[in-house]
């Protein structure tokens, strides 16, 4: 009797594969997050775990959540936060990336230039890229630039930490020093820095 890997023996018919690539994708090929759509400010969870804590009294359960919020106009902050469960923890995370809000320069949809920068065991090197580029990055990094409203840049990190939320708090460490060398850049040249960047046509 012939083998037949491709028949599911419980149902009589073809086994279906898992293929990582059925979700939707963007232009360049690449799975879309699940991003909340929202008036103001999209959001997108880019973390979540169970956090056990022992105590003299025994272990006590709580949930960490790391989200991310932009408005695709180059505002884009992230938040960390904890709760006795996940609906408290987002909400509370959620707050937490208000209040760590920050405005990126885009010029032309990409960044003005490029920056290296390090926090914590995460080291981070974004670069503007051409028009019709995209977006070069992936996991967490690649959410911030999406949700932050840059069409085409590259970024890589350069080794230390796989944690999403040390290489969040890079790239969004990375786009502050991108806009304080910008605003710098332009005081010293007596331009006047609008609070808001100007997109591209």
């Amino acid at each position: 009797m012939e083998n037949n890997k491709n028949t599911d023996n419980r149902n009589g018919g073809p086994k279906r594969s898992f293929r990582s690539d059925s979700r939707e994708k963007d232009s360049n090929g690449m799975p879309l997050r699940n991003i909340v759509k929202n008036n103001d400010f999209d959001q997108l969870i880019a973390d979540i775990r169970r956090v056990t804590r022992v105590t003299a009294g025994g272990k006590r359960m709580s949930f960490s959540v790391t989200m991310l919020l932009g408005n695709g106009k180059g505002k884009v902050g992230i938040g960390t936060a904890k709760g006795s469960d996940v609906p408290q923890a987002i909400d509370k995370a959620k707050k937490e990336a208000m209040r760590n809000l920050i405005t990126v320069p885009i010029i032309k949809n990409t960044i003005p230039f490029q920056v290296q920068v390090k926090y914590a065991a995460s080291t981070i090197l974004i670069k503007p890229a051409k028009e019709g580029k995209g977006v070069i990055a992936g996991g967490v990094v690649r959410d911030i630039m999406i949700l932050a409203g840059i069409k085409n840049v590259t970024s890589k990190l350069l080794g230390g930490s796989h944690s999403a939320i040390n290489n969040g708090k890079a790239a969004i460490k990375a786009l502050e020093e991108i806009t304080r060398i910008y605003t710098l850049k332009n005081e010293q040249k007596g331009k006047k820095v609008v609070a808001e960047p100007v997109l591209a046509e």
